[in-house]
């Protein structure tokens, strides 16, 4: 459960940063943030058009092709094939209230 919530709060932290600039953080990160908001999605399908926005959101105002450049390298293959199998380790349960409790964060932080 302490890779969970390291991971999401990673997240919770990333996304305004990245929403801010061109992709402020390594590709790595970028597919650790995008695997956990796809798991995310998985565990709690009917949150999955928040998660889903919450990946659009992460992208907002960044060329497309740089989008799909940093999807296409090694390092964001490697974060996002890291966070799945951190996050396939834990319960289902475990993981959808700590995704859940991420977008309840969300929703106290506006």
């Amino acid at each position: 459960m302490k890779i969970i919530s390291i991971i999401c709060v990673g997240v919770a932290i990333a996304i305004p940063k990245l929403a801010l600039a061109k992709l402020p953080f390594e590709n790595s990160v970028f597919g650790k943030v995008e695997s956990t908001l796809d798991f995310c999605s998985q565990v709690d399908p009917p949150s999955a058009s928040k998660y889903e926005a919450k990946k659009t959101a992460l992208v907002e105002g960044i060329p497309e092709k740089e989008v799909a450049e940093a999807r296409e390298s090694k390092e964001y293959k490697d974060g996002y094939d890291e966070a799945k199998s951190e996050l396939s380790k834990e319960s289902k349960d475990d993981v959808a209230s700590t995704c859940k409790a991420l977008l309840q964060s969300d929703k106290a932080g506006k």
